[in-house]
């Protein structure tokens, strides 16, 4: 059946009209002219035969049978506009898969992933966080990020950041007076626990040394299979940690966490990332070790 309809650049003229008010605003709208919009208006009552609007020389007022047309016009018009959307295709964005050590990924990679994202539009950066020992060889990725180790030879690499190892605790704790005295001495002496991870050997050890403590009392330490638990111990106030300022300096923002030897800090393990530049994404790769790398120097 043939549909009976008023020209439609009319009618879209006429809705816009009725809703807003005003010729002038609906013109702005419209992104047409003053006078455009009056001849579409014209054309349309034109092609009803009757006036469309009250006699009102300050605002358009439709009539009310007008009105009811203008709200059944505007609501058909959502309508389209709804299925014109729905039928163009959606940008995919694309993904990046990362692999991170997974204590890094989670203190300091994904925090800062936002300010990428926003940069690069629409990509999605997957990060899969590994755990130390984990072989990553097998691990599909786009960028890999490692930590104390060199990546493979086909790989373009560079230089993130190299850790700082600073002794740290929840404030409470590290405002204990003597406390130099007070690590790794037995708890009915008002000793300070030494907390350790099974993950990072040997840091708590130089850190003790730096401080001209003997290095065996980190034999004593409450060791903790991944770095991220001891962390949690530390941050519930069971003693203290050696720990790299990177991945815990938001910690130290908040005042979750509090260095009491600024001034007695070891170096850790760098960190390194890469991409391979024959991949399928080496350019979306490029621009995030580039922004990685940004990211690292901004927080020295």
């Amino acid at each position: 059946m043939r549909r009976t309809l008023p020209p439609l650049k009319a009618l879209v003229a006429f809705e816009a009209v009725a809703r807003i008010g005003s010729v002038t605003e609906a013109a702005e709208e419209l992104g047409v002219t003053h006078s455009a919009v009056s001849k579409q208006l014209a054309a349309i009552e034109a092609w009803f035969g009757t006036p469309l609007f009250e006699n009102n020389r300050r605002r358009m007022v439709a009539t009310p049978a007008a009105a009811q047309f203008a709200r059944a016009a505007g609501a058909a018009l959502d309508l389209v506009a709804s299925a014109a959307e729905a039928f163009q295709p959606q940008a995919v964005p694309q993904v990046l898969e990362v692999i991170a050590p997974a204590t890094f990924a989670m203190r300091w990679l994904m925090p800062r992933l936002p300010d990428f994202q926003a940069k690069a539009g629409e990509v999605d950066v997957r990060v899969r966080p590994m755990h130390t020992g984990e072989d990553w060889s097998g691990i599909p990725f786009d960028v890999v990020i490692r930590r104390g180790e060199a990546l493979q030879g086909d790989l373009r690499s560079f230089a993130l950041l190299r850790e700082e190892i600073g002794l740290m605790a929840r404030p409470d704790l590290a405002a204990r007076p003597g406390l130099m005295q007070r690590l790794g001495a037995p708890a009915g002496r008002e000793g300070v626990r030494l907390l350790e991870s099974v993950t990072r050997p040997g840091e708590l050890a130089r850190w003790l040394v730096a401080a001209g403590l003997p290095a065996d009392l980190a034999a004593g330490a409450a060791r903790f299979g991944h770095f991220y638990i001891a962390l949690e111990a530390a941050l519930a106030g069971q003693g203290v940690i050696a720990a790299p300022i990177e991945v815990v300096a938001d910690l130290v923002e908040r005042g979750d966490l509090a260095e009491p030897f600024p001034e007695l800090r070891v170096h850790g393990p760098d960190y390194r990332l890469g991409y391979a530049p024959a991949g399928e994404k080496a350019a979306l790769a490029a621009a995030f070790c580039d922004w990685a790398v940004g990211q690292a120097a901004a927080g020295r």
